[in-house]
């Protein structure tokens, strides 16, 4: 059943501090699912005690059983909201299409413009990221590449520390993670910040643990709660990469043109 439901069904049982919880989470489930406990009293100003009392008096068994049935909720409404008489390719597409624009209406020019200089300023780049944002990493590696930025992607969290260990302030590690929440990603930009390393964090969450590590932060707009290895989260963060390459080029008047001849020049003589 759905936690508004069961919100309406027993408001009258709940304290006075209950019921602006229970409103807080409904107003805001899309962060309170990757919320801890201790962030969510933090945000609403109740202690521990009020949020477990909250989830037994509506059904749930704990807080972590609360946050897999908003998921769940969530899950639900999403799929209600497809249009049936849409076809297979129609519907991938709508869903890839809209990825794309909702991650351009989140570009900030200014912010993406020093996203831009700390890659021109940086002598080293690392790109870190684990599960799915490990491959958008290595596939952030290859395109910058082709406009002559070179960076390393790394998806492995132990060689991650040991990277993040040599970096100094003349570096940059670029984080992605779609929640924002991924551990092993933020201790890994943790021990590079605290090294001196410059950060900018891809998430789709400005206010997670990992966006506020950033130095700089851009925007991502596929939740990966709901949407755990989708194709349409890794286009997000795609599509970022694109735009971070073509404002590095504009920036840097870099003459694209002449790399891509040079490289091609290079690996014709791979042909046998």
């Amino acid at each position: 059943m759905e936690f508004i439901q069961l919100y309406n069904q027993n408001k009258d049982k709940l304290t006075k501090s209950e019921n602006k919880l229970a409103n807080y989470i409904a107003a805001h489930t899309e962060h309170v699912i990757y919320d801890t406990i201790k962030s969510l009293g933090k945000a609403t100003n109740t202690g521990d005690a009020t949020i477990v009392r909250l989830c037994k008096k509506l059904g749930y068994s704990g807080f972590s059983d609360l946050k897999i049935a908003l998921a769940q909720d969530s899950m639900m409404t999403t799929s209600k909201g497809h249009d049936e008489t849409q076809t297979t390719p129609q519907l991938s597409s709508k869903v890839l299409i809209s990825s794309i624009e909702k991650t351009e209406e989140l570009i900030s020019h200014p912010v993406l413009t020093e996203a831009a200089n700390l890659l021109a300023q940086a002598k080293r780049i690392h790109i870190f990221g684990v599960g799915h944002s490990g491959e958008s990493a290595r596939d952030y590696e290859r395109t910058w590449l082709r406009i002559g930025l070179i960076a390393n992607a790394e998806s492995d969290p132990h060689i991650q520390v040991q990277v993040a260990t040599l970096l100094n302030k003349d570096d940059v590690v670029v984080g992605l993670s779609l929640s924002g929440h991924t551990k092993d990603t933020y201790d890994s930009l943790k021990v590079a910040k605290e090294y001196g390393a410059k950060i900018l964090a891809i998430t789709n969450d400005l206010i997670s643990p990992i966006a506020l590590l950033g130095d700089v932060s851009l925007q991502t707009a596929v939740s990966e709660f709901m949407n755990i290895g989708t194709v349409a989260g890794q286009v997000s963060q795609l599509y970022l990469c694109d735009v971070l390459a073509r404002e590095y080029e504009k920036m840097n008047k870099v003459d694209v043109d002449k790399i891509k001849e040079r490289a091609l020049t290079e690996v014709m003589k791979k042909s046998i």
